[in-house]
């Protein structure tokens, strides 16, 4: 069922006083005035309440009635902008009118950008976006869409292995990849791979060189493990081919890390609890035309204002509307047992340690070395065993 007089057509808040608001409430409900946000003091002499501005007539007979007094605040709502309308009519049908004009020229194509194309292919695009009518000052809704765009034009322009389309506001974005013949591979210089730190081996690679180290191996660091220097061993050392040594030794290796954790963590936390809302700013006001104020729906919140902007050639033109999002949060205290704790501290521990090695570092096991509680904190020092790749490139010297 529809409403005859729906909220956003116009609230106002007001503030009423008097020693008979029982019977000032009684007789709004009787006259089908309507109440929201009620707030009373302490005292029980005062309230505040919002109510649609077209109760307020009836809202002036009640309260002579009641013997209070009332006292109007803020306004928001749809009657806000249809009284600015009626007190600046040539303003608003020009803003308006300004409005409908940017909105239009904000669907039409300004700008066509091509980026990674040579002069050649850049001409050849553009020449075929012009018989396809994709030019400056073309409607965009006369356009067929971009990924019809992007499978035409790669199709049809030759010399570009892909080239994709993105329209951003008022313009459109050729990004091409052209074909290229492969280049010769640079030169590199004989060398071997060495161990970068100590370690037992657990698997070798080796694509160009000779294997210095089998499995199960202990190695130090600077031990070389596969040699650029390949040929029979019993050749002479200038028979010996040298070149460049490829390849991948993964290593068992240790590290030992201490973590200190508290058994009790507080912080804020989003509820997923979220309210939008729209407000226009004009003449140095504010007014709230859409949405509510979080003020009044959460106690602790986190709010992001953007303006609204309206896309054109060179420039946004900025809207005089924000919007703002507010994200409800609550402080969340938690305690954790000792178990779960060491637990937690185990795996923070080797997050931080795989950060600081390469991303095919592997983590194999973790044991705590030492524990201590302390003031409310568990320390522990944890010792962990990792596999790794700890071949790292070097120059062969006269004795490899």
């Amino acid at each position: 069922m529809f409403k005859k007089n729906p909220d956003w057509l116009g609230l106002v808040e007001m503030k009423v006083e008097g020693d008979h608001l029982e019977s000032f409430i009684n007789q709004c409900v009787a006259n089908k005035v309507v109440l929201s946000e009620i707030r009373r003091t302490s005292r029980g002499d005062k309230l505040q309440a919002t109510i649609r501005i077209s109760d307020v007539k009836s809202l002036r007979k009640v309260a002579k009635e009641t013997n209070v007094s009332v006292r109007f605040g803020r306004r928001r709502g749809f009657y806000v902008i249809r009284w600015l309308g009626q007190r600046r009519f040539g303003f608003v049908f020009g803003a308006l009118v300004f409005c409908v004009l940017l909105i239009l020229l904000s669907q039409m194509v300004w700008r066509i950008d091509i980026e990674g194309a040579s002069p050649g292919i850049e001409h050849e695009i553009r020449e075929w976006a012009t018989e396809v009518g994709l030019e400056p000052g073309q409607p965009q809704w006369q356009l067929p869409p971009e990924a019809e765009i992007q499978q035409r034009v790669t199709e049809e322009v030759p010399g570009a292995t892909w080239i994709g389309v993105e329209r951003r506001g008022t313009s459109y974005h050729f990004h091409v990849v052209e074909q290229h013949l492969a280049e010769e591979e640079e030169h590199v210089d004989p060398r071997n791979l060495v161990a970068a730190k100590n370690g037992v081996i657990r698997d070798i690679f080796v694509e160009h060189g000779s294997a210095e180290v089998s499995l199960n191996t202990y190695v130090e660091r600077g031990d070389v493990l596969v040699s650029g220097r390949i040929g029979r061993e019993e050749s002479d050392e200038d028979e010996r081919e040298e070149i460049a040594a490829i390849g991948e030794v993964r290593a068992e290796t240790w590290y030992r890390g201490t973590i200190a954790l508290p058994f009790k963590i507080s912080g804020e936390v989003f509820t997923g609890e979220r309210t939008r809302s729209l407000a226009l700013q004009m003449f140095g006001e504010e007014w709230l035309f859409w949405g509510q104020n979080a003020e009044r729906l959460y106690e602790n919140y986190e709010s992001e204002t953007t303006q609204l902007y309206i896309p054109l050639y060179f420039v946004d033109i900025p809207l005089p509307i924000e919007r703002t999002s507010y994200d409800e949060k609550v402080i969340v205290e938690r305690s954790y047992e000792e178990d779960e704790l060491i637990e937690i501290a185990k795996h923070l521990g080797q997050r931080q340690l795989l950060r600081s090695l390469a991303s095919d570092a592997e983590v194999i096991s973790a044991n705590i070395l030492q524990e201590q509680t302390d003031n409310g904190k568990v320390k522990l020092s944890i010792h962990y065993e990792v596999e790794e790749d700890i071949a790292i490139e070097a120059p062969i010297t006269q004795g490899d």
